[in-house]
């Protein structure tokens, strides 16, 4: 049977209120690696383009260029399905907060057969740039979190 769209909101409002959801204090950055280097321990993550490397570190107090606010959400092992998570939170990003964030998924360590079938075991960090478009993108998750039943921020 097709899911609704009132069932589909309902259930992705449920999905991100009952997430472990964390706000980062610090703000993060895109940082180079040279060849060979290693990641920094506080990387979040780390991608390539081509050959050339960066890894998403903390940002340095001096360096004002490229700075981002970062929330990281791990569903639930006992919620409903997260599926289509990262379209309906990047709509409602463009709708409510007139902005966009990035979407790094990973593996999440919990690792079980019942959070793969929520989520297929990934969890999920946004991040935004700092600024107004931050400001913005915190309160449209905390306002999807009341929603959903949850508790904001």
């Amino acid at each position: 049977m097709e899911e609704s769209e009132s069932a589909f909101e309902d259930r992705l409002c449920r999905v991100i209120a009952q997430a472990e959801t964390t706000f980062f204090a610090e703000d993060y950055y895109w940082q180079p690696l040279e060849a060979g280097e290693a990641p920094a321990a506080n990387a979040l993550a780390c991608v390539a383009d081509g050959g050339v490397w960066h890894q998403f570190v903390p940002a340095p107090s001096d360096e004002t260029e490229g700075r981002f606010r970062v929330v990281l959400f791990r569903f639930s092992e006992t919620g409903p399905s997260a599926i289509g998570f990262v379209a309906w939170l990047h709509s409602h990003l463009r709708h409510m907060g007139r902005t966009g964030a990035i979407v790094i998924c990973g593996k999440d360590r919990r690792a079980s057969s019942v959070l793969f079938q929520i989520c297929q075991g990934a969890m999920d960090y946004w991040a935004c740039p700092v600024g107004e478009p931050a400001e913005r993108f915190i309160g449209v998750i905390n306002t999807l979190i009341e929603r959903g039943g949850g508790t904001a921020q």
